[in-house]
């Protein structure tokens, strides 16, 4: 009979370098937002690791800077790959949890309610460090350029999600821009002498500067430009209207501290996840 092998603990110094190294690979991770590289690489991303938070796209992007889809190691099995030997494992944050047993004194029943106590390290594996069946084509269309068309669908959809919100959409003269948005007017406008690639692009550019409360938050106008093109290229993106190599604009000094380019980014992430959920993408 072969011997059980037990997955070895770690010791605390182990642990605590660990951490520290996490710690460190965030804060520069961080800081790289306010570069123009990073900033788009982060935008690249979303597409791929939609379901992972700010905190930990950038982890991975730092440990690995080509990662498209991860997992944890049993997901990959569940999926029918198999994680190759002598990969090593991405870290990233997980909620540590413990269970709290709630008793309902009218129905005398109990109920176990899972509480968060704080984050650990652990493993995950992206797809090009695994083996196995082959995984699904991502949702989308075939990546349209800018002087080409963009599906239909997406106009329509958007300028549906546009008029929920309360505005009004049309076409005309934009003075020289590609489209803009009149909060007093409740009126989105998009030009009409371009190819509809660059007018939906436009639409879902508008539809951002709607869904992050530019007209209340008082920020700067390029800062909320940089927020609303990478909302718009995040969802493009993920429609299969890949706008990065023309639109994502210059980032280098727009945001003073890290905190700040941090905290835009967290926005610029979640506005994103909410329209592409809301075209069913």
């Amino acid at each position: 009979m072969s011997a059980i092998t037990e997955r070895p603990r770690l010791t605390d110094d182990i642990r605590s370098a660990r951490l520290a190294q996490a710690r460190e690979q965030l804060q520069n991770a961080v800081e790289a937002l306010m570069t123009s590289e990073g900033w788009q690489n982060l935008i690249t991303a979303r597409r791929w690791l939609r379901s992972y938070s700010l905190n930990n796209v950038l982890l991975i992007l730092a440990q690995r800077p080509d990662a498209t889809d991860v997992r944890p190691y049993r997901v990959w099995q569940e999926a029918g790959r198999q994680v190759r030997r002598g990969e090593h494992a991405l870290r990233i944050w997980a909620p540590s949890t413990r269970k709290r047993r709630d008793t309902d004194a009218a129905k005398v029943e109990q109920a176990d309610t899972a509480i968060v106590t704080g984050f650990v390290l652990v493993p995950v594996f992206d797809v090009t460090q695994t083996d196995g069946t082959p995984l699904p084509a991502p949702s989308g269309a075939a990546p349209e350029r800018l002087t080409g068309d963009a599906p239909a669908w997406l106009w329509e959809a958007t300028a549906a999600v546009i008029a929920e919100a309360g505005f009004t959409v049309e076409r005309g003269d934009c003075h020289g821009a590609y489209g803009y948005t009149s909060f007093t007017d409740r009126t989105v406008r998009v030009r009409a002498d371009v190819a509809t690639a660059q007018a939906t692009k436009t639409l879902v550019h508008e539809l951002a500067h709607i869904r992050l409360d530019h007209d209340t938050r008082g920020l700067p106008r390029p800062a909320a430009e940089v927020e609303a093109e990478s909302v718009a290229c995040i969802v493009s993106a993920c429609a299969g209207l890949d706008t990065l190599p023309y639109s994502v604009p210059y980032v280098a000094g727009w945001a003073i501290t890290p905190q700040a380019a941090q905290d835009s980014a967290g926005r610029v992430l979640a506005v994103a996840d909410a329209v592409t959920t809301a075209l069913g993408l």
